[in-house]
């Protein structure tokens, strides 16, 4: 990040090998992705996705057009794994730190006109539990002067439903910007609920557009 003042592109290691995993998930999965020219090709933004797998964030970048800067918590950086996790756009967070040093290092990547991906859920929402947003991508968006991109990446088809011709869906709406005279805990809340649900509605609106 140092020395740049924007990054709204991908370096041509990250453009390959984003190419290469985009062909083994329409070859394996049948992966299709609806709506990614929605994708503001430069400035500050914030992709908000669903959250349900491990491995969502790299999903989300198989569907944005872009590339996507993800937190990720400091003691995933071990010297074997440390230059991919970066390479893949994740940078270390201090948790034992509190809340402040991760939103410090957000609102710089923002700043400097990346994109940065957050889940709005904050964790791994298994099948049936209930909807709960939490602010942070609000929150961001506002003092970052981000627009928001909201992403849903549909459920992975196994072996049969494969067979039977299903295919792994991402959707990806239309960028929106929050107004930034949002104040206090409840308008952050209803602002991250609103935006949550139109995260999950993007299917439908999706099927509606791409039939």
């Amino acid at each position: 990040m140092k020395g740049k003042t924007r990054n709204d592109g991908m370096s041509g290691r990250y453009r390959l090998f984003r190419g290469l995993v985009v062909i083994l998930g329409r070859i394996f999965l049948g992966f299709e992705s609806h709506g990614a020219e929605n994708t503001p090709e430069r400035g500050s933004l914030i992709v908000a996705s669903n959250h349900r797998r491990f491995f969502d964030p790299v999903f989300v970048c198989m569907a944005v057009p872009r590339r996507v800067q993800w937190m990720a918590k400091q003691e995933l950086f071990l010297p074997g794994l440390r230059h991919f996790f970066t390479f893949i756009g994740a940078f270390p967070v201090d948790r034992q730190g509190g809340g402040r040093s991760a939103i410090r290092a957000a609102l710089n990547f923002l700043k400097e006109g990346w994109s940065l991906g957050i889940f709005p859920e904050g964790t791994r929402r298994k099948e049936g539990d209930a909807m709960e947003a939490r602010s942070g991508a609000v929150l961001l968006a506002v003092r970052g002067d981000a627009k928001i991109l909201p992403v849903f990446i549909g459920k992975i088809p196994g072996p049969m439903a494969r067979l039977q011709g299903e295919k792994f869906h991402a959707y990806v709406g239309a960028p929106f910007s929050l107004g930034k005279d949002l104040k206090g805990k409840q308008q952050y809340g209803e602002a991250a609920d609103d935006l949550l649900g139109s995260i999950y509605a993007l299917p439908q609106q999706g099927k509606d557009v791409y039939p």
